[in-house]
């Protein structure tokens, strides 16, 4: 039968299924790039992306000006969708953040499997800490980045030799230092006690998403009822501030209203942080 046969197509569903599709295939995409894409017009396409984000299909990461499968398709399509429901919770509070403001800019993880975690948000977009491309997916060490240290920190004894053991099969020879001995299990306590992760001096992620080693970042974990989602940073650059002249800022103070904020509304919005299989 062709397209010309049978019932008559509705224009509009056609259009608005085009653009799941393509955010489906692709993840995140530009306004640009899906005109490129589907050959719609703006206003037609800001119509289809303005109703979706409506019924809480489609998200706009804020920071990026990107579109993306929101986490509540996730049933529908599967493994393709690339939003995260911390990332959906914490985006509006992210950029309101005083740190941000003042040039500090925050990445945000989450645990998406044992001994991996994922950045799902960010606010790099301006400066020598902005991304040669997007950071989202980009996956920090567990071990030598502030995100895991302040995420192993704060995970319960049994939980954490589990995200350890997955982290030592993957993790690069940098990282053997924090293997040997009691080296990860000092460094932790001291995490815990000061409330914070720091990334190791030479450790950076890519060189396409990190300027190197020059980058310095801070961590705190995102808490909540249900345990340990993932974690939030701020960011700033070595020659610039020492950690103690970021302390000095209360930017602490701002980072952990931040993550308290969001492990409330997790809780608020009944999303369980990641649990580990026994």
């Amino acid at each position: 039968m062709s397209k010309t046969d049978g019932p008559k197509r509705i224009r509009a569903l056609d259009r608005g299924l085009e653009v799941i599709e393509h955010l489906s295939n692709f993840g995140l995409s530009t306004l640009a790039e899906l005109r490129r894409k589907t050959g719609l017009s703006n206003a037609t396409l800001i119509r289809i992306l303005s109703t979706l984000q409506d019924r809480g299909w489609v998200r706009r990461n804020i920071v990026e000006g990107q579109y993306e499968l929101a986490h509540s398709l996730e049933n529908i399509l599967g493994a393709n969708v690339r939003a995260h429901p911390l990332a959906e919770i914490a985006a509006p509070i992210l950029i309101n953040m005083p740190t941000f403001k003042r040039g500090l800019p925050s990445d945000l993880t989450a645990i998406i499997e044992i001994g991996k975690l994922e950045i799902v948000e960010s606010t790099r977009t301006r400066g020598p800490m902005a991304p040669a491309r997007t950071g989202l997916g980009i996956r920090p060490s567990m071990v030598r980045s502030a995100h895991g240290q302040a995420v192993l920190a704060f995970l319960s004894d049994e939980d954490r030799n589990l995200h350890v053991t997955a982290a030592k099969k993957t993790e690069g020879r940098e990282a053997r230092k924090w293997f040997e001995g009691s080296a990860l299990n000092k460094a932790l306590a001291l995490t815990k006690e000061r409330g914070f992760g720091l990334r190791d001096d030479d450790y950076f992620i890519y060189k396409s998403f990190d300027p190197g080693p020059d980058l310095a970042a801070l961590a705190v974990p995102i808490l909540s009822k249900t345990g340990v989602h993932g974690a939030l940073s701020i960011l700033w650059m070595r020659e610039e501030q020492t950690v103690e002249d970021v302390l000095a800022q209360a930017a602490l103070d701002d980072l952990l209203s931040a993550a308290q904020k969001i492990g409330s509304a997790m809780d608020k919005n009944n999303i369980a942080a990641f649990k580990s299989e026994k």
